[in-house]
């Protein structure tokens, strides 16, 4: 059996590439969609029921991340039920006053939940610990003690936590529940928010794209002043124009890292010398291949010239 013919084997290895860079696409396509499908998640460990039902119900939310400015948004509403219940198992209100001290707070560490009114949910601002110049790679952790106390100044009661299932679009919570010792009844919360997986895969790939601009760039600008392509000023406003866009996917990233993060340094600053060296390279060609300006032709047309006498 003879072997296949060169342009056979050359057709084989070229349809193998394509094949496999369509398979490496919809893998990637898959992996971004399924990231984004579990982006979200808030998760609840330690001793969110340690009580069996029987303390006072608390059910807390993470709403919102602020990373520059180091906050943390999180809303906290009480449930009233059983014992501590007055509305006919409604859980509208309470049955004696209860005060929710929450420390690690940007503003109040207290508010007052009168009994026999309607109760409504708060929302808290927490101060974080975290560096937004790491990211898509940052992470936020605030660290508070939570008590209920009662109008009679006693021991703080005994809570009941849960967690609202709520996504908050780019973010996944690990929230951290452990009881006290001193004060009694006290509880020390722990929220950790870190970058949902889609954001950081949308990073990635969107920065990814971004490195294989100048690399186009450079490689056209290359070939062109080598002279193993031919010259097409028309190509400039393409180079112009991928460097005006560098600036503009920068600022769709995700999150909005602010100017001056490990991204600016590491690549985009690598990524807009790469396409102004590719230009300068190819203005080069321009000048280098151009053709000469012919000189004018100063011969006197044949019938203006001078007949000789016959």
């Amino acid at each position: 059996m003879t072997d296949a013919p060169e342009p056979t084997r050359r057709r084989m290895r070229t349809r193998n590439r394509v094949i496999g860079i369509i398979a490496a696409v919809a893998l990637l396509y898959i992996a971004v969609v399924a990231l984004y499908a579990l982006s979200g998640r808030v998760a609840l460990t330690g001793e969110g029921n340690a009580t069996d039902g029987k303390g006072l119900p608390l059910q807390i939310s993470p709403e919102g991340v602020d990373a520059v400015a180091d906050r943390m948004t999180v809303g906290f509403e009480i449930m009233p039920r059983g014992e501590y219940d007055a509305s006919d198992g409604n859980g509208l209100s309470l049955v004696t006053p209860v005060t929710l001290l929450v420390t690690g707070t940007d503003g109040a560490r207290t508010t007052d939940f009168p009994a026999g009114s309607a109760l409504s949910p708060v929302q808290l601002r927490f101060v974080t610990e975290g560096d937004v110049q790491l990211w898509p790679f940052d992470t936020y952790t605030s660290q508070s003690i939570v008590a209920a106390i009662p109008s009679d100044g006693q021991n703080a009661l005994d809570l009941d936590w849960t967690v609202q299932s709520r996504q908050v679009s780019g973010w996944t919570f690990d929230i951290t529940v452990a009881q006290r010792q001193v004060p009694v009844n006290a509880y020390d919360l722990t929220i950790t928010a870190h970058r949902a997986g889609a954001t950081v895969a949308f990073g990635i790939v969107l920065l990814a794209l971004m490195v294989v601009m100048p690399v186009l760039v450079l490689t056209v600008s290359i070939a062109v002043y080598r002279g193993r392509r031919k010259m097409e000023p028309s190509l400039m406003g393409w180079i112009g124009a991928m460097l005006f866009a560098t600036i503009p996917l920068r600022t769709f990233l995700p999150g909005s890292p602010p100017i001056g993060s490990w991204i600016d340094y590491l690549i985009v600053l690598w990524v807009i010398a790469g396409l102004i060296v590719g230009l300068v390279i190819y203005v080069l060609a321009f000048v280098r291949w151009s053709p000469t300006a012919k000189t004018p032709d100063r011969t006197p047309p044949a019938e203006d010239a001078v007949q000789p006498p016959g």
